[in-house]
């Protein structure tokens, strides 16, 4: 009994450190996040219009805006407002504020948006790395195409616990769209929390276009159905300008990819530590036993 004192201890220390809440808890992040419609065509102010991208890129918020939506909804939440000239504006007003269409027009005043492969022309992606000054991101990918596996669970979980809002890229079907290649990343919504065992999400995606909100539902039940996270970012306070944080491994892919947050690589080595030092005791304990 005595040689298994030792191990007892370290098991009691790495339980009482390492307590986690009980599946299906429910997590809420410690304000709301503001809901914006992508397709805000019809009333004050609507940004549904406007173009999207520079170069002569031909797409409108309405139709693939949906992650400057969404990024403007954490924008928002963190409470970073941003500028735009009368010249830059959609709306031929200078505006100061948040939402998709002041967001939109900031970004394309600071080339904001570059070129990505599957564009036919002009520069229609978001430059992560030319966000809006006052946020970190954590890029992570979820290695499952059936679902989200438990390690990218842990970290979103992880996050949202912490007050970090997460933007996911996600799909739902075999085919972003009937007429493309594109099986990932097909629409971005914000996970807001956990509901169970899905999450509470924005879809910034609301076929009513005279409503400027986004619609609060779950991941299993989105605007254009049951949604798998492909990649995903948490979105934190940071220091100026905008902090991007990418897996090594993963350079050279774009910027919607990358690797685990720095928590939980904490979390792991101190798991890993620890078994080094039961596997030490045990070592001992054998060691010390004779005939």
């Amino acid at each position: 009994m005595n040689r298994l004192r030792p191990v007892l201890m370290i098991g009691a220390l790495l339980a009482v450190s390492f307590q986690t809440p009980a599946l299906g808890q429910a997590i809420e992040l410690d304000r709301a996040v503001p809901a914006y419609n992508q397709a805000y065509t019809d009333g004050p102010g609507a940004w549904g219009d406007c173009p999207l991208g520079t170069n002569g890129c031909p797409d409108q918020i309405c139709i693939t805006g949906c992650l400057t939506t969404a990024f403007a909804s954490v924008l928002a939440y963190y409470e970073i407002e941003v500028s735009v000239d009368a010249a830059d504006s959609c709306t031929g007003r200078a505006r100061r504020g948040m939402d998709p269409g002041i967001l939109n027009d900031w970004l394309r005043a600071n080339a904001a948006y570059g070129h990505c492969a599957r564009d036919p022309i002009g520069n229609c992606c978001l430059d992560w790395g030319r966000l809006p000054s006052g946020v970190e991101l954590i890029f992570h990918v979820n290695r499952s195409n059936v679902g989200l596996n438990p390690v990218s669970s842990v970290v979103i979980d992880h996050a949202l616990r912490q007050g970090r809002p997460v933007l996911a890229g996600v799909h739902w079907g075999a085919f972003c769209h009937g007429g493309t290649g594109q099986t990932e990343d097909c629409h971005w919504v914000v996970l807001t929390g956990k509901e169970g065992e899905t999450y509470a999400i924005i879809d910034p995606y609301n076929a009513d276009f005279s409503s400027p909100y986004g619609i609060r539902t779950t991941l299993d039940a989105g605007v254009h159905g049951a949604y798998i996270i492909d990649r995903f970012v948490i979105v934190g306070r940071g220091s100026a300008p905008t902090s991007v944080v990418e897996d090594p491994s993963l350079a050279g892919a774009q910027r919607s990819v990358g690797g685990f947050g720095s928590s939980f690589g904490v979390l792991l080595a101190t798991l890993a530590l620890v078994a080094t030092l039961v596997l030490l005791v045990l070592a001992g304990d054998g060691a010390s036993t004779g005939p």
